[in-house]
């Protein structure tokens, strides 16, 4: 019972932020969604440029006699592909230098901590280390996600009641599913909250998986709250659908984006509650 009272103050406080910083941490998850879109927009801009160029190449045509014109379209083939992979490469430094200074800005935020260029180098370092668990966690969110597949399969075929299958796959999903994913995908952001509090990187790890792993029965409660939250704001959404098309996305988004504010905050005061009762570090 006192377990199920903290959490409900937990849940109250969270809404009673700082709201310099909590504007900050919007402003810095905006910006780095214009600058991800703006590179990959050039990116995908060159990418079609040198198709174009391209789309009128046919080898299959060349005769043995314009071996020179054999050359050049070959070049212009060599290029683009020599091309597109430099660029992609690039696109993909860039935007993990960019993910990197973004997400370290809105963490320091959250937590009151100071960002400066050795906190950024180890939080570059931080995300390199955390690449193959990034890798490890879409898996597991994709067989999550595989799985709810399989039950709305099951259900569809069952011959049951639409209404009733309805209401089954919506339990399941904010209750059992919803939960269970934003765990698996708020695995990383904890691991940032244990780097900014210290600036330690193995040191990170090791209390991430103390409290988020040793003690993940006492964490169902908080992505539950998180998941019925987003399950309401999903709910709210709907009421927009009478507005314009780009006026409702509109609105999505920037719910969406607040959504993704609060609930870090959130997060990170559920994992100082979590540290202050059960594990003292």
């Amino acid at each position: 019972m006192t377990y199920l009272n903290n959490q409900i103050n937990l849940f109250k406080k969270s809404f009673k932020l700082d709201k310099k910083r909590f504007s900050l941490v919007v402003i810095f998850d905006l910006a780095l969604i214009l600058v991800s879109y703006i590179a990959l927009q050039l990116w995908s801009n060159w990418v079609s440029n040198a198709v174009l160029k391209i789309s009128g190449v046919d080898l299959t045509t060349i005769s043995e006699e314009a071996f020179g014109e054999i050359m050049k379209e070959l070049a212009v083939l060599k290029s683009f592909y020599y091309g597109t992979l430099i660029y992609s490469i690039l696109l993909i430094i860039f935007l993990f230098f960019v993910w990197s200074f973004f997400q370290g800005q809105i963490w320091s935020t959250i937590l009151k901590k100071k960002f400066n260029s050795d906190y950024f180098k180890k939080f570059l370092l931080l995300n390199l280390a955390c690449i193959p668990l990034f890798i490890i966690l879409y898996f597991l969110a994709a067989i999550c996600l595989g799985f709810f597949d399989l039950l709305l399969l099951f259900f569809s075929t069952a011959g049951l009641n639409t209404s009733f299958i309805m209401f089954i796959l919506f339990i399941l999903f904010s209750f059992i599913f919803l939960p269970i994913l934003l765990y698996i995908i708020n695995c990383i952001p904890i691991i940032y909250i244990y780097f900014t509090k210290k600036n330690k990187i193995l040191d990170s790890f090791k209390n991430t998986f103390d409290v988020a792993v040793k003690k993940i029965h006492l964490l169902y409660i908080p992505y539950l709250i998180i998941s019925l939250v987003f399950v309401l704001l999903s709910i709210i959404t709907v009421l927009f659908n009478i507005l314009p098309v780009w006026l409702t996305s509109l609105i999505s988004f920037v719910l969406l984006v607040i959504y993704a504010a609060w609930a870090r905050f959130y997060i990170a005061d559920v994992i100082a509650e979590l540290e202050r009762i059960h594990h003292k570090i």
